[in-house]
């Protein structure tokens, strides 16, 4: 999950993304169009079978209508001249038969054409029993050579004594030429025969499992039975074959889902990049486990060992990848939550911190405020576990000069906090807002120079500069914290000033997790006191 995460929100993964987005789009526009253009064939190729159908129900409502009128008018003795005079008055009828014969005992005696047969012709078993629903008994695909018509196949339907050759109906030549047709005719028991059209359709229909979106074997196919079930018809077209005769309908279906999909997959990027963007991403995690804390060791350079920390903040982004304030915090004060961002970092501070304090000692912790959030109520209920009767932490709170001070009202905010217990320093001296003046005009324990001053080369101006801003703050008489401090020679000159009291840098440590603080304040931190004895 987390490398699907990653992919979505790396910068340079975004073209892929939009190529991801756009390939996704056009894929389920072409299968909607697929299934779209597949169910209207299904339509038109089911309407094209029920018109096939309507054939071969009508020549059976012919076969049934001539056995009725069969039954009716021929009443003279069987295989007599009347008798063949009212068969061919019969045959003459609009849609009669024209081979109508008399059967008896399982053979044709006489017919219409013949008269009185020489020889009876054995029809043999039938193919289809009479219960069918019609009473009519048939013999299927029969050579008719002995009727005088050689070369002829035809089907014999008999009901009772009358009978009639019905001859093959071939499929109606179709304007739809993309279709194949194959006709059947089935029995009961589920045998069947062909009866015209395209031979194999029929089997294929009942054998081949359907496959995506009702392809068979890359072809269409549908099956139509009547209501008796007598006559069955198979309907089959490909692939090639639709291409074939709509290609251009199909090539411009293509360029419309190309263009389709590259306006659809610009707006839903679009969605993506604001629900997947680091602001979003911030707020949503922003009271869950995003926020994390990282502890930059304060070193006392009087005692020469690390006494307390600085708390910073650190982001865990959704992929795991740890981001700095500098992106987050402008969108915590965009937001206007600095004072519940204020609250997650003291809170898990606290918890982190406590089981590290040194027995029998004190840990100084720094804390960075934004300006707008200088209100003692708020802060003194904030830092409240800091600053609780029997806490084990020196509280210093360094003020961020984001903005200029109101100097009269933050007066006010500083001493209410000091007479609470809590240390205010001003943090960044030198950068900014920050000037003398704020400094004179405030009671603030301590000052931090801005990291700027350590961090230059030596010789430069603003390594000159660091000199003349530490004799300026102790003038002031407050304590100065020295960051920045990069070099062993740096360190080296701090200490030999005797005007810095506190220094913390990379040469000290990196900021640490709580984990490796704990180590780091072990070896470097002041040892616990030794547990009084007892005196007997």
């Amino acid at each position: 999950m987390n490398t699907i995460i990653s992919f979505l929100i790396s910068a340079r993964h975004q073209n892929k993304v939009k190529s991801v987005l756009w390939l996704v789009c056009f894929l389920a526009l072409l299968s909607g169009s697929a299934c779209f253009i597949l169910r209207e064939l299904h339509v038109s190729m089911n309407a094209e079978v029920a018109r096939v159908m309507q054939t071969y129900t009508r020549v059976r409502t012919n076969v049934l209508s001539t056995l009725d009128i069969m039954d009716q008018q021929l009443t003279a003795n069987p295989c007599s001249a009347e008798y063949a005079a009212q068969q061919r008055r019969v045959a003459f009828l609009p849609d009669g038969m024209n081979e109508l014969f008399f059967f008896e005992s399982g053979k044709v005696i006489c017919t219409a054409n013949n008269g009185l047969l020489p020889k009876p012709i054995d029809l043999g078993e039938p193919d289809i029993l009479p219960a069918n629903g019609f009473s009519v008994t048939l013999w299927l695909n029969r050579n008719l050579e002995e009727l005088g018509l050689g070369g002829l196949k035809g089907s014999f339907a008999v009901r009772g004594n009358h009978g009639m050759v019905v001859p093959t109906t071939p499929v109606e030549a179709t304007a739809s030429k993309w279709l194949q047709f194959e006709v059947v005719i089935r029995a009961q028991d589920g045998r069947w025969w062909h009866a015209s059209g395209e031979p194999g359709l029929y089997a294929a229909s009942i054998t081949e499992p359907d496959g995506p979106m009702g392809l068979r074997d890359g072809a269409l196919t549908t099956t139509q039975c009547d209501p008796a079930g007598l006559h069955c018809v198979a309907a089959r077209t490909t692939i090639g074959q639709l291409l074939g005769l709509g290609g251009v309908v199909a090539a411009l279906s293509l360029i419309v889902c190309a263009i389709v999909s590259a306006w659809l997959s610009s707006k839903l990027y679009a969605l993506l990049a604001r629900h997947w963007s680091f602001e979003s991403r911030f707020l949503r995690r922003f009271q869950s486990r995003g926020v994390a804390c990282a502890y930059q060791p304060l070193l006392d350079l009087e005692k020469d060992f690390v006494t307390g920390c600085e708390v910073l903040a650190r982001w865990h982004d959704v992929d795991g990848t740890m981001i700095y304030p500098d992106r987050f915090i402008p969108i915590v004060e965009e937001h206007g939550l600095t004072q519940p961002f204020t609250r997650l970092i003291v809170e898990r501070a606290h918890a982190e911190l406590l089981p590290l304090v040194p027995l029998g000692k004190r840990m100084q912790v720094n804390f960075n405020i934004f300006p707008r959030d200088l209100d003692a109520a708020v802060l003194l209920d904030i830092f409240a576990p800091f600053l609780a009767s029997g806490s084990h932490f020196d509280l210093t709170i360094e003020i961020v000069e984001t903005g200029a001070l109101e100097l009269e009202t933050a007066q006010g905010e500083i001493e209410r906090l000091r007479d609470a217990g809590a240390h205010i320093y001003i943090d960044d001296f030198g950068a900014g807002y920050s000037s003398m003046h704020t400094l004179a005009g405030l009671s603030v324990d301590g000052v931090k120079l801005d990291r700027s001053f350590a961090m230059a080369p030596d010789e430069s101006v603003m390594a000159r500069m660091l000199d003349h801003a530490i004799d300026m703050v102790q003038d002031s008489g407050r304590k100065i914290v020295v960051e920045g401090v990069e070099t062993a020679a740096r360190l080296s000159e701090l200490k030999a000033s005797g005007k810095v009291h506190f220094a913390q840098g990379y040469y000290i440590s990196r900021p640490l997790d709580r984990e490796a603080f704990a180590r780091f304040i072990a070896e470097r931190g002041p040892r616990p006191s030794a547990k009084p004895r007892l005196v007997a």
